[in-house]
């Protein structure tokens, strides 16, 4: 019966998640010069760092083409340099803006018993 418990309140947790705001990294916060300092305080990844659990990872939906594409390998890239795991990382097409990337927590946290 606990586990059951556990199991809603965590996929309702992760259905309030899902449906609050998207996160997105602009490009004109990008267009700005970037250090470790300046990457570690945009807005959509400090709030996607604040939810990052153990078992999960983040999703970094980019803009069409070869730009979007090269501007999320970099962002990842900070992401890695920073301390965050490449395997935390999924790289997607398909952001809801042309002139942002999509910042999702994605997955189901890992709970002890």
């Amino acid at each position: 019966m606990r586990v059951a418990i556990l199991l809603c309140a965590l996929l309702c947790a992760s259905a309030a998640w899902a449906a609050a705001a998207p996160l997105y990294v602009t490009d004109a916060q990008w267009a700005q010069p970037r250090t470790g300092a300046m990457v570690s305080h945009l807005p959509a990844l400090v709030a996607a760092m604040r939810q990052l659990q153990k078992g999960q990872h983040l999703q970094l939906l980019y803009p069409g083409g070869d730009a979007g594409s090269l501007w999320a390998h970099e962002l990842r890239a900070w992401l890695v340099a920073l301390g965050l795991s490449s395997q935390r990382i999924e790289l997607l097409p398909g952001s809801r803006r042309e002139d942002a990337i999509e910042v999702r927590v994605a997955g189901l946290p890992v709970v002890k018993p």
